[in-house]
């Protein structure tokens, strides 16, 4: 806490030297702040504000703000540099940084900055889908030959001196760079110098290929509770890392990504997004949701008869409707989740509804009961009661099942399921709420009016 408030000092005093144009004085005093820090407060300034103190940051400083702005923030960080200054600030990051700058500019500025920055593995990197482990992955890792002795490794890695980073797992490849294994450094250490690498190499190692999607390359690294993970192409040749804080980075943006999409909003647009921006993206999912609510007073209405002869009837159906619907929502968003995790898939959908339908009895017999049995005391009609308990039984048990079936249906047809469970789900509910009540209830009008 106390760092903080001593960072929020820090900042202060910045604004306040930008404000005065108090140049060296700010260099000085922002070189001491963590890059996490400084990004914050750069992004927070007007844009000629921001233009000004990048132009007066050292290049190194401006490199490392890249490392730690948000994907969404990127952009006005560039625009902030400049795409004709760009190539020398990216001359301070790692490579996969740098593809990802140079992925958010315009095609020919792209080539530009590309000419200009004269790096192969970065251009190489551009080749991978942005959303692929090959797009998300570094060049800075440690390799090294089995061929070669204990010694020999070791004396190779006090001349290389490794960063930290880089130094989690030792890699070890053969003569055409195919990855066969890792070796620690403690086998290092305790091995007879004379002993090669091919003899105390693990070759238990998980590894992902290079058009891997990045969503399911973080699962791996979270499955086997690894620091970084090793990424080949088709024919097993070592081509980088991906390391344990992108690919978290990965996981919490699919997770917003997923939670957004429940709720019919972008996962890009912010409370101060612009007004027109966010109309644009919420109202076709509105206007769907619309198409589906006449589909439920289509419903009701084949029942008005019925709903004439006993008013009761109007004031307990939210009762049938919004239960069901929280009974699907939480099946739903279960199912959506363990999609995303890589816990259910098509194959086991026989499993699953096996699964919920015990928990539609559980849940539909229990919130039937305690229902049927307010009803009564408060009209102290059994018939009334009865009906009421039976179609939220009934459509509970609909609900868990559309909850599990409509996720998989919509990823089996390629459809994310995030996007579009919750809409037809509630739909379902609905409509068969109000068929189970208002069918029912028209068979003992009589006795309920």
């Amino acid at each position: 806490m106390a760092d903080d408030d001593a960072a929020r000092n820090l900042l202060d005093d910045a604004r306040e030297l930008v404000e005065s144009a108090e140049w060296t004085k700010f260099t000085a005093l922002v070189t001491s702040l963590h890059p996490a820090d400084l990004v914050k407060f750069v992004l927070l300034l007007r844009e000629e504000e921001r233009r000004d103190v990048l132009d007066h940051l050292p290049t190194d400083v401006v490199g490392q703000l890249f490392e730690f702005v948000e994907d969404d923030e990127l952009r006005d960080l560039i625009r902030g540099v400049g795409v004709e200054d760009l190539p020398a600030v990216l001359e301070e990051v790692e490579d996969d940084v740098a593809a990802d700058v140079i992925q958010q500019l315009e095609p020919d500025e792209q080539e530009e900055t590309l000419a200009a920055l004269d790096r192969e593995e970065v251009a190489e990197l551009l080749q991978y889908g942005d959303e692929s482990a090959g797009g998300l992955m570094s060049r800075g890792f440690v390799a090294l030959n089995e061929g070669i002795t204990v010694q020999q490794a070791i004396d190779h890695l006090r001349v290389l001196r490794p960063p930290t980073d880089q130094a989690y797992y030792l890699y070890v490849i053969d003569s055409e760079r195919h990855l066969r294994g890792t070796v620690s450094i403690r086998d290092l250490i305790v091995s007879a110098p004379r002993t090669t690498l091919a003899e105390i190499t693990q070759h238990d190692v998980h590894a992902v290929g290079t058009g891997t999607d990045q969503e399911e390359a973080a699962r791996t690294l979270q499955k086997y509770n690894l620091m970084a993970l090793p990424v080949v192409d088709e024919e097993g040749r070592l081509e980088g890392v991906t390391t344990a804080d992108d690919l978290i980075d990965v996981l919490q943006e699919e997770a917003t990504e997923d939670m957004y999409r429940m709720a019919g909003v972008s996962e890009d647009e912010r409370v101060f997004s612009g007004v027109g921006t966010s109309v644009r993206r919420r109202l076709p999912w509105m206007l769907v949701n619309l198409v589906t609510a006449f589909a439920a007073a289509a419903t009701v209405s084949l029942f008005s008869d019925t709903l004439g002869r006993a008013t009761i009837l109007a004031a307990l159906m939210p009762i049938v409707a919004g239960q069901g619907g929280n009974a699907g929502t939480q099946t739903a968003t279960i199912a959506v989740r363990s999609i995303a995790l890589g816990d259910l898939d098509v194959g086991d959908v026989v499993r699953a509804c096996r699964k919920e339908i015990q928990v539609g009895i559980a849940n539909g017999l229990a919130v039937g009961l305690i229902a049927g049995l307010g009803a009564y005391a408060w009209k102290q009609n059994e018939v009334l009661s009865l009906v009421l308990g039976t179609a939220l039984f009934l459509n509970i048990c609909a609900a868990t099942m559309g909850g599990v079936l409509i996720p998989l249906g919509l990823k089996s047809v390629r459809v994310d399921p995030a996007l579009a469970a919750n809409i037809f789900v509630t739909t379902i509910t609905d409509v068969l709420g109000f068929l189970f009540f208002l069918g029912l209830a028209s068979f003992v009008v009589g006795r309920i009016a």
